[in-house]
């Protein structure tokens, strides 16, 4: 087991008013949320770390746990379920169960039924998609500081149905492109599967998705975090300071 202690700044005050933004002890001043980082592998922790960077101002890593779990004061974990499933699950209940931090979040391409199941039971506060921007991340991680509970409403509501909308890794690839607009052809190419292949998996996505056509998809790609960059330019494009 594998600990690594950030020691960012946590002195900078946050905007005000600021969805998540928390109270200092003192109560006069916002702060960044801190943010525990979990997974078995190092490597998995440093390029989450490097994504989530950018935004030092809205949130802090304080923390790297590999193989272990959050032992300095944090809002959040936040906790890659890289080759991770059942033992995912089991350090979530953990770090809730022993109150190690406010609120756990799982971070994973597996969004199927079984997972969330898990996750709802024990008392996750959300679960987010690995298809998700940085942005998009950062901004779900303050929603839950706020007190929402993310990707698991549905669950909640209607677990067959969450059940039936639960994408694999190549749908949601498939998805991606499709909400981009790209044909067949183009998908195929950019994929190297055939175009029969991906006529199978757009079948799949609008079954479901419970949808009909091309543009109902790419409307419901936002209810999965895949939404297509503002221009091709931006497209991989990021300003580091």
């Amino acid at each position: 087991m594998i600990k690594a202690i950030v020691s960012p700044s946590l002195h900078s005050a946050a905007p005000c008013g600021r969805l998540g933004a928390i109270p200092d002890a003192a109560g006069c001043s916002l702060r960044p949320i801190r943010v525990a980082l979990v997974n078995d592998y190092e490597i998995v922790l440093r390029g989450l770390h490097g994504m989530l960077a950018p935004f030092r101002d809205r949130i802090v890593i304080v923390e790297h746990d590999i193989r272990t779990t959050p032992d300095r004061v944090a809002d959040v974990a936040l906790f890659d379920t890289f080759a991770s499933r059942r033992s995912a699950l089991d350090r979530a209940h953990q770090m809730i169960s022993e109150d190690l931090v406010d609120h756990v979040v799982l971070y994973t391409w597996d969004l199927s039924y079984e997972l969330l199941e898990g996750a709802c039971a024990i008392g996750v506060s959300g679960v987010i998609p690995k298809s998700a921007t940085a942005e998009t991340l950062v901004g779900m991680v303050e929603q839950v500081v706020a007190g929402e509970r993310i990707g698991l409403d549905g669950m909640i509501r209607s677990p067959r149905r969450a059940s039936s909308e639960a994408l694999s890794v190549r749908e949601q690839e498939v998805l991606a492109l499709l909400a981009l607009g790209h044909t067949n052809s183009e998908i195929g190419a950019e994929l190297y599967i055939s175009i029969d292949t991906v006529k199978t998996y757009v079948r799949r996505v609008f079954t479901k998705l419970g949808v009909n056509n091309r543009t109902q998809a790419a409307l419901r790609a936002v209810d999965h975090a895949i939404t297509p960059r503002p221009s091709a330019s931006a497209a991989g494009r990021m300003v580091v300071s």
